[in-house]
């Protein structure tokens, strides 16, 4: 229904939104108020036609960093989730650009403490747990870097295999969340402890910051 303006689907118990959802690219208005939605798919992103968005009283907990492509936006309403990026209190006052400019400095701030984590694990881990680190998140060993091996000391060849890794999830759309998520299941599955203790230090400094 490529066509459709507006569609009204609040009130129900539906749990998620179609994943190609994005094919509607006419929708003006959704109202999908009191269901049990915990997740916009991508797609929900292309909906550039978009004026009135109305998804309170969901299961929303994270908003996507896109979200200031729905430029037709006008008025939105996220009341009554139990958000946490944004948090509610960013999104009481409805304004798009208020929202955007929260989750553009978060994903920023998620950035840099990535950079960290990566720092940290170059710096304290071993030639044998970074094989062992290498196989968990299915990074091969390129001969250039075994043919380096000699002069690259060991904290720059894992840095740089840790940049290549970034940049193959980004390219599968991974958030920083999301690779910080692998790497510290990767790290706690290859019994790396101490770095693991480090970055547990780290976030506990970082959550105690405000932005």
């Amino acid at each position: 229904m490529t066509q459709l303006k507006r569609l009204d689907i609040s009130n129900n118990a539906i749990r998620e939104i179609p994943r190609n959802i994005g094919e509607l690219r006419s929708l003006v208005s959704l109202n999908a108020h009191n269901n049990q939605i915990s997740y916009l798919p991508p797609s929900f992103l292309c909906l550039n036609d978009l004026q009135q968005l109305n998804l309170s009283g969901n299961n929303l907990t994270v908003l996507p960093n896109g979200i200031h492509n729905l430029f037709s936006l006008k008025e939105i309403n996220f009341d009554d989730n139990p958000l946490l990026r944004p948090p509610m209190e960013i999104c009481k006052g409805k304004q798009l650009y208020t929202i955007a400019h929260y989750l553009q400095r978060a994903d920023q701030r998620d950035e840099k403490i990535l950079e960290k984590i990566f720092n940290i694990v170059a710096n304290n881990i071993t030639e044998t747990s970074f094989k062992f680190l290498c196989q968990k998140l299915n990074l091969v060993i390129s001969e250039t870097d075994i043919s380096s091996k000699s002069t690259v000391s060991l904290s720059e060849r894992v840095r740089q295999a840790l940049d290549r890794w970034k940049t193959d999830s980004n390219n599968l759309s991974l958030t920083t969340d999301a690779l910080r998520d692998q790497l510290t299941q990767a790290l706690t599955m290859i019994g790396a402890y101490e770095i693991m203790d480090k970055i547990t230090a780290l976030k506990l400094f970082t959550c105690a910051i405000k932005f």
